[in-house]
């Protein structure tokens, strides 16, 4: 449905090849007449809006517009729902309200219903019981007798069915650090253990031997090395590069051999969507069995790969020939990202062999060389990741924020090159003939909405980073934009910043079976073929591509795709919600601990309640809501932490000293944009105050021309 959405947002063209899936909504919302043809395009009509249901603690709803734009959600009174429960795509139409400052609607039909439990904690007020929804603290009954309730403690975390209150777990008490992990894979509704008979297909494969596999190609005599984090266990990729013939082997686990279509390992991967990373441990999309053994590319055993065999042009570097196949491989050592940096930095690491030494340094060479040609197109944005650390009882110790080094842009622009060349494959030709629609699972970023870089040009000119009053127009003159602004404010406090003030402009990149190209990295054609063994986005693509290679793709089997791809880019933002909130559930528990102490940070929001970010370690990136006490957005604040609700993990403070000072500028520089932010928002509620008196004014006036026709003979008088 996602992806149908997004293709409606730019309008469908009369003409365009839809799957057949995308076809049957089509037909759909053409029968009930809320599309209307403009410009030889499909578009949903300005009353109508399809979104996603939320729901409020006083009982009534809104319709979040799909795709996530700028459009205000549309609120629905608790008897026009018609049923619709949270997490819920429905077809609503607008209705009128006279004097209404907002849209309200009502909802016309549930076009995808979400069957969910939701997790609430137990609240005992005078001699009741209810439970309070997490996280939008809506109350609920409960369907036991209050003398059971009463002998749990108090904010035990439930799972509850929202339509008749039945109590489905018992997670536990709040105050256990360990439940965190527990509460927000409940809220996801994910589950660690894999289901017996995947585990048990998982257990039945041997080791690999050469004499089995005879018909692959043997790679076991190349250098190949796997470069990870330190720690990590499920190795998906390890690269290889031939400098004296320019030949690049990028090898990636085949973890489609260990996983045949529909089996029940399958049907684990496809359920789960992607592994979920916490800062203590991982849960894998794979048994470990495979995910951090027989499919992982670990040192000195024996594996199965695909390779993409890439040779480059040694001046310009572009591909000349690409080719993938079956391999076998043998990974000569396992590097962590420190101890490729101490060697490209010092020249120097004695625990590094030699072959994989020299190796290293010529590949280093390349990958700068494609970064610069990549980024003359495609944009560059600070990497810096947040890792937290946890002590023996899970709870928040340290924090350390890991920047982007050579290494990371090392092997990160050897699986661009092979996502790119997997991405043309797909989309290749079977034959001279073939003519059919090709479907796909590709990696889509769209170009940004006009409105959104309006917004992103006026906050960097109320910065002082953009003084021109023209805005690009274009997506190049737009690239060139963004480039200069972060050339000139490299090594400052303030790119970072100013980075996500882009991303936030940006759409949200998602899978999709039609292919729309990659607007961020500047790619026409990219997909997902990196990572099998966490990504199931990338499971499928090496089905494909299998399939391809082999020539015996059929459409048949492509046309559940659409619905794949919705459903993996819907599981990659639950994963990311899940690894999210895991993070401010620590952030709240170390600050419970400290109610009533002070912490410098960032008003990173204009709206009321304000949101500060803290900056002070280890809790930087932690978020508290502002109650008391005002500033405006980018100003240094110092908060006061005044409560924590655990169960919500939401904290709330208080400002109680501001600075005219941030991102290292000069004081003076702040203060003008303290001064033109303020003015600019006062000047946007007089306008709006006065657009909202011409409207009430025209309706006076409408309603006076259409008064009731009184007969004469009836008229006073006569």
């Amino acid at each position: 449905m996602i992806e149908f959405l997004n293709l409606l947002k730019g309008g469908i063209p009369l003409d365009f090849k839809l799957a057949s899936s995308f076809k049957k909504i089509l037909e759909s919302l053409l029968s009930q007449n809320v599309l209307e043809v403009r410009k030889n395009r499909y578009i949903l009509k300005k009353s109508f809006c399809i979104g996603k249901v939320e729901l409020a603690r006083e009982g009534y709803g809104f319709v979040i517009p799909l795709p996530r734009g700028k459009m205000q959600d549309w609120l629905v009174e608790k008897n026009l729902l018609k049923g619709a429960q949270k997490g819920d795509i429905v077809l609503a139409k607008a209705i009128k309200r006279q004097n209404a400052t907002r849209t309200f609607a009502k909802v016309l039909q549930i076009l995808e219903s979400k069957e969910i439990s939701i997790l609430c904690y137990l609240e005992k007020y005078k001699l009741d019981c209810m439970a309070i929804s997490i996280p939008n603290e809506i109350p609920y009954k409960i369907k036991a007798s209050q003398k059971s309730l009463k002998t749990l403690p108090a904010n035990t975390i439930l799972k509850l069915n929202p339509r008749n209150g039945e109590i489905l777990e018992v997670l536990g008490a709040i105050d256990d650090p360990s439940i965190d992990e527990r509460i927000v894979l409940s809220l996801q509704n994910r589950t660690e253990d894999f289901s017996i008979q995947a585990q048990l297909e998982a257990d039945n494969f041997q080791n690999v031997r050469l004499r089995d596999f005879k018909e692959r190609v043997d790679c076991t005599h190349l250098p190949f090395c796997a470069i990870d984090p330190v720690g990590a266990k499920d190795h998906d990729d390890a690269i290889c590069f031939d400098s004296e013939n320019s030949t690049l082997f990028v090898a990636i686990a085949d973890v489609s051999y260990y996983v045949p279509n529909e089996s029940a390992l399958d049907l684990e991967a496809r359920n789960r969507g992607f592994s979920i990373y916490f800062p203590h441990k991982s849960i894998p999309m794979l048994p470990r069995v495979l995910s951090e053994n027989l499919c992982s590319l670990s040192e000195g055993n024996l594996r199965l790969a695909m390779v993409w065999k890439i040779r480059l042009h040694k001046r310009t570097n572009a591909v000349l020939h690409s080719e993938l196949f079956e391999a076998v491989i043998k990974v000569r050592q396992k590097l962590s990202y420190a101890m490729v940096d101490t060697l490209l930095e010092s020249g120097q690491n004695k625990a590094i062999k030699p072959v994989v030494k020299k190796m290293l340094f010529a590949l280093n060479t390349l990958a700068q060389k494609l970064r610069q040609k990549r980024l003359k197109l495609g944009f560059d944005f600070a990497g810096d990741e947040s890792v937290m650390e946890l002590d023996n009882n899970l709870e928040l110790k340290d924090l350390k924020i890991e920047s982007q080094t050579l290494s990371h842009q090392m092997v990160e622009e050897c699986m661009l090159l092979a996502n790119i060349q997997s991405a043309k494959l797909q989309s290749a030709k079977t034959t001279q003939n073939d003519m059919q629609l090709k479907l796909g699972i590709y990696r889509t970023h769209g170009e940004p909405r006009a409105e959104s870089i309006q917004d992103l040009f006026t906050e960097l000119r109320l910065l002082g980073v953009w003084n021109l009053k023209t805005i690009p127009k274009d997506s190049k003159a737009l690239h060139r934009a963004i480039a200069m602004i972060q050339t000139a404010l490299k090594g400052t406090h303030l790119a970072q910043e100013v980075d996500k003030l882009i991303i936030r402009a940006m759409q949200q990149a998602t899978y999709s079976s039609h292919n729309i190209g990659h607007f961020g990295l500047g790619f026409q054609e990219y997909s997902h073929f990196t990572s099998p063994i966490r990504r199931y986005s990338d499971l499928i693509l090496h089905r494909i591509l299998k399939a391809k290679i082999k020539l015996n793709t059929t459409q048949d089997s492509l046309e559940s795709l659409p619905q794949i791809c919705e459903i993996l880019s819907q599981k990659e933002r639950e994963v990311a919600k899940i690894e999210m909130d895991f993070k401010d559930r620590k952030f709240a528990r170390f600050l419970f601990k400290r109610i009533g102490q002070a912490y410098m940070g960032v008003i990173i929001n204009e709206k009321s309640p304000q949101l500060v970010m803290l900056t002070t370690p280890p809790l930087q990136g932690a978020r508290v809501v502002c109650l008391k006490g005002v500033g405006v957005k980018y100003q240094k604040v110092r908060i006061q932490i005044i409560d924590v609700n655990l169960a919500t993990a939401k904290v709330y403070g208080r400002i109680v000293e501001s600075f005219n000072e941030r991102f290292g500028v000069q004081s003076e520089a702040i203060s003008k944009y303290i001064f033109a932010s303020t003015h600019l928002r006062v000047k946007r509620q007089r306008e709006s105050a006065r657009l909202e008196a011409r409207k009430m004014a025209k309706s006076i006036a409408k309603t006076k021309k259409k008064k009731s026709y009184i007969p004469r003979h009836k008229r006073k008088g006569r």
